[in-house]
């Protein structure tokens, strides 16, 4: 299975039991991100072996083109010294490296683009992991925020069936009948006391009376005196 054929299962099986499952979507997610690091760790070793397999061919290459130079140097020495045999097998010995040569060369290119890929595919995951980790964050904080709403109109629709708007409308009036309780025995109170004093009040009216008659019955004594 190739690598984002991999990390598109994981995807869809972790939209799926997000969607279908009652888990914590923050537990769901931390599980994909750690399933997604590990296909990350896969990719980055398999990147680490497809390099080490480039240096290793690139490394072969070069020591058969080693190889070429020195057998077509022997053969030109052998060339030289006239002796054509011996020139033949050393042309031999450099068309068979240069061949190594050149086979090691082409698997070495080949290694090569398939590292691009790899590398490429290993930047691909990483973007995708970054961007799982900002909507892991957001989805958490949305959750949260659904959560919270969830319980405030749990609350209201509680305090709705209690009918807690009554209770308080009885509570008030309570409170206001009581009020209008002390109110009152305040008023008989002061009510009690004004009957307790009412006598010398009397007293003091007639006293006004008696003093009223002597200033009028008085005054027309004096008139007829005269």
């Amino acid at each position: 299975m190739g690598i984002f054929s991999k990390i598109s299962n994981i995807l869809k099986g972790y939209a799926n039991s997000a969607v279908e499952s009652l888990e914590d979507p923050k537990i769901v997610l931390e599980q994909l991100l750690r399933d997604l690091e590990n296909v990350r760790k896969e990719t980055t070793s398999a990147v680490a072996d497809c390099m080490a397999e480039s240096r290793r061919l690139k490394d072969l290459s070069d020591e058969s083109k080693k190889q070429s130079e020195i057998w077509h140097s022997r053969a030109v020495n052998a060339l030289k010294a006239g002796n054509e045999q011996d020139a033949k097998d050393a042309l031999a010995q450099e068309n068979k490296y240069q061949s190594q040569h050149q086979s090691l060369l082409k698997n070495f290119e080949s290694q090569q683009e398939q590292v691009k890929i790899l590398k490429s595919n290993l930047e691909e995951i990483e973007t995708r992991i970054s961007d799982a980790k900002r909507k892991k964050e957001n989805i958490v904080a949305q959750d949260k925020v659904n959560k919270a709403n969830e319980k405030v109109s749990k609350v209201l629709s509680n305090a709705s069936k209690t009918n807690i708007y009554e209770s308080l409308n009885r509570m008030e009036e309570k409170v206001q009948t009581s009020k209008r309780k002390i109110e009152s025995l305040r008023e008989l109170e002061k009510n009690d006391i004004e009957s307790r004093f009412e006598k010398y009040d009397k007293e003091s009216v007639d006293d006004d009376l008696e003093a009223l008659k002597s200033e009028v019955f008085g005054q027309s004594s004096k008139k007829d005196g005269e």
